[in-house]
């Protein structure tokens, strides 16, 4: 078998095991954590989930998981908690998407070797945020006293900024290459990009990166798709 038909069966192995995982991990993850936040998401937001990723002020925690002494924080805490212990699993997922992507352009010459390097980069970037982004989530949801939130919330903004700063970039860096290939395929690459300029929009709008998934995840889904075909 010739290498780079080697390589590309090896690329497609990837997207098809990351996005089966990607698949049942969402499933598993929609049910557990609150659907809904216990007072009011952060402004803008739908997601309590990407709310509390992106809470500044105790307020935003607060009003997601409810304030000591409501009866109906616990159940949301111990909801939020499961489902962020649970994303340690997600956290290797999604990430392995782009590396599939990245192996699958270098297999077809539609990237050069910088390019999927950097892929390679951002996917490590996207484990490395999200990883440490989880761990704060899980101080957070147990702490009661405003005060000893802001060093957290601070990490907390750090964070999530670098895992939603990689997935944007990634994406917008793979959406060039997957245009020049054949098939159906390339149109996710429309995704892509869309998802990458919303997401930029963050910086002067904050829940523009909640807008941003919407296309990212029509993105995926074609690219796992593409993996069986």
């Amino acid at each position: 078998m010739p290498a780079n038909a080697a390589n590309d069966r090896v690329a497609l192995l990837v997207l098809r095991a990351a996005g089966s995982a990607v698949l049942v991990l969402s499933v598993i993850l929609l049910r557990v954590f609150p659907a809904r936040p216990v007072e009011r998401n952060v402004p803008g937001f739908t997601s309590p989930i990407i709310g509390f990723e992106l809470a500044s002020t105790p307020e935003h925690v607060f009003g997601i998981v409810g304030r000591p002494g409501d009866p109906r924080r616990d159940e949301a805490v111990r909801s939020m908690d499961r489902g962020n212990r649970i994303d340690f699993l997600f956290l290797l997922a999604y990430p392995a998407l782009y590396v599939g992507i990245a192996l699958l352009l270098s297999a077809h010459g539609s990237a050069p070797r910088g390019v999927t390097t950097l892929l390679l980069v951002l996917s490590a970037a996207m484990v490395l945020g999200d990883a440490l982004e989880n761990r704060e989530l899980l101080v957070l949801s147990g702490i009661t006293d405003a005060g000893r939130m802001l060093p957290g919330l601070s990490r907390l903004r750090l964070f999530t900024s670098i895992k939603w700063s990689a997935i944007y970039v990634a994406s917008a860096v793979a959406a060039v290459p997957i245009w020049r290939e054949r098939g159906w395929w390339r149109w996710s690459a429309v995704f892509f990009g869309a998802a990458a300029v919303i997401g930029a929009c963050s910086v002067a709008y904050l829940p523009a990166l909640e807008y941003a998934s919407w296309a990212l995840i029509i993105a995926w889904v074609m690219t796992y798709v593409r993996g069986f075909r």
